[in-house]
């Protein structure tokens, strides 16, 4: 009897124990979470899990502020960029089935680019390494954004009228969405079915994924779901969007359906363990370099832990979307707002709920660089085509002052040779010898030091530049106007830009789709057509309509 006594008092003990230890997670999880709380304004909603099963779950805010309705379990984000795995996924399961390989180059089945100057096998359009000129520049270039109605076969036949690349494919790693658009439309080749309706029945059936769905035109109905929003002195304003493109974007879920998606990961009950591998596989670079992307997913390791995971934004729209497999442990969440960042969110449940079976966080030891260090840093970088940065040191401190402005910040050490970048979370620049590494989030930009010569309009004779230049595979014009002594370019929907002189026939703007422009001369010494340059679209041919 006593025997049996101190067997119930043990498992009362820890019951007890248990529930509070549960407790302490929740109260550190909601400290966390209710940090991204907004007033009477947009939310968020977020599930964390381990084999499959809640260990917390949380919503704030309103799906739609004009109604004033709440996030809840239903409610619907657009994950943007999350929705890329779906599409590696479809395409992995085509190649099971033995109707495609991913290494066949993309002019089997889009026999449209055969003009391209270099081969891309569709491996390359699913890690980011295929040199295509991003759709979103394209687009911008055109006088195209997400207020337009763009769908799916307007952008498809865009980029398959592209006759020209960034970089030579296999040469680096450039994030952009092209990629997935063609996917998508390889997809819907190939199966004979449309994208949407592949991925429905493919994948979001048999995972029982009740709430998700691919956006098929801007006329879809999709209940429950959330609006977007951004806030302007002090108010939230509507963000609308009417792009209807799948592949690269157009996912419409909830955090309890992604939580469903991860599970493959882990029991492969939907295609094989193959398919898995070669997503979250390193790629590798011509050069042999090995990047962190693979296929639609991306692996990193946190305080001793492999992570696989990707994020997305849309619109206003933020998510992110975890797994850690040597745990089934995952994090989904989804925000409808355009400040929200989900790093902080997804990766603090990492150290609430894993605490025990992580490193400990460590500090450098001596992060603070030498001033011989600081001077090797400093100096002008060019971040994009027309972009370009200065780093200036001074007191033993780094600051960053962006081109023809007056503005600077700050950059606190992390370590010899790496610094904050503030204005920004999860931000931070790292240098090498002569160039520096741009990390936002989970992105990262590669910069090089550059020299500039100083260079103003009364060295220019700007008639020589003035006129209006085509481009065909945009079907778009740009007429470059005298006003002043400034020279401006002029499109039917963009607005005016100015462009600054930077080089000989060379001039930067501060637009991101119109960065750079460098004219061309023919034999005679006269100017005939120029190239236009933007921040993931480079060298876009533009001839000059004779007068």
């Amino acid at each position: 009897m006593k025997h049996l006594l101190s067997l119930t008092f043990l498992a009362i003990l820890c019951s007890i124990t248990f529930t509070c230890t549960a407790q302490s997670y929740v109260k550190k999880a909601d400290s966390l979470f209710y940090i991204h709380e907004q007033e009477n304004g947009p939310g968020l909603s977020i599930i964390v899990s381990k084999n499959g099963e809640p260990l917390y779950k949380n919503h704030t805010g309103f799906s739609n502020i004009e109604h004033q309705i709440p996030i809840n379990d239903d409610t619907r984000f657009l994950v943007g960029s999350i929705s890329k795995q779906f599409t590696v996924f479809s395409m992995l399961l085509l190649e099971q089935q033995n109707k495609l390989s991913i290494d066949d180059p993309i002019t089997k089945y889009l026999p449209e680019l055969k003009a391209l100057p270099h081969q891309i096998t569709i491996r390359m359009l699913a890690n980011h390494t295929n040199g295509f000129r991003n759709n979103t520049d394209l687009n911008g270039l055109r006088g195209r954004s997400d207020q337009d109605l763009i769908g799916q076969r307007e952008m498809v036949f865009l980029l398959l009228r592209q006759r020209g690349l960034n970089f030579e494919p296999g040469e680096r790693f450039q994030y952009n969405n092209a990629g997935y658009v063609l996917l998508a439309e390889i997809v819907t080749r190939v199966s004979g079915i449309p994208f949407q309706e592949f991925v429905r029945e493919r994948i979001f059936k048999p995972l029982n994924m009740t709430s998700s769905q691919f956006i098929n035109g801007s006329t879809s109905v999709i209940t429950k779901k959330a609006n977007s929003y951004y806030k302007n002195k002090d108010k939230y304003h509507y963000y609308p969007m009417n792009r209807s493109i799948v592949g690269s974007t157009g996912l419409y879920t909830t955090t309890q359906d992604l939580i469903k998606w991860t599970q493959i990961f882990v029991d492969s009950k939907l295609g094989s363990p193959a398919i898995i591998s070669k997503m979250i596989q390193p790629s590798t670079l011509n050069s042999g370099e090995k990047i962190p992307y693979g296929l639609g997913l991306e692996t990193k390791n946190y305080r001793g832990v492999k992570v696989i995971f990707h994020g997305g934004g849309d619109a206003a729209f933020r998510a992110y979307l975890l797994h850690i497999p040597e745990h089934n442990f995952t994090v989904a969440v989804a925000g409808n707002y355009e400040s929200f960042n989900p790093l902080t969110i997804a990766y603090g449940m990492i150290d609430v709920f894993l605490e025990q079976s992580l490193t400990p966080k460590t500090t450098p030891s001596n992060p603070k660089p030498t001033k011989t260090q600081l001077e090797a840093y400093t100096g002008t970088y060019q971040v994009f085509p027309g972009f370009y940065i200065h780093i200036k040191s001074r007191r033993d401190s780094l600051f960053l002052q962006p081109h023809n402005t007056t503005n600077e910040v700050f950059l606190p050490v992390i370590s010899e040779n790496s610094f904050q970048f503030t204005p920004r979370q999860h931000s931070k620049l790292v240098f090498g010898k002569d160039e520096l590494l741009w990390h936002f989030s989970d992105f990262s930009y590669p910069a090089k030091k550059v020299t500039l010569t100083p260079i103003d309009n009364s060295q220019i004779q700007i008639e020589e530049y003035l006129g209006t230049f085509y481009n065909d595979e945009l079907q778009t014009t740009y007429t470059f106007v005298k006003k002043g002594e400034k020279i401006i370019a002029k499109h039917a929907f963009n607005s005016d830009v100015e462009l600054v002189p930077i080089d000989k026939d060379s001039f930067i703007t501060d637009s991101s789709i119109l960065g750079r422009v460098d004219f061309e001369r023919n034999e005679q010494n006269i100017i005939i057509s120029c190239k236009i340059s933007g921040q993931t679209a480079y060298n876009i041919p533009f001839i000059k309509y004779r007068e």
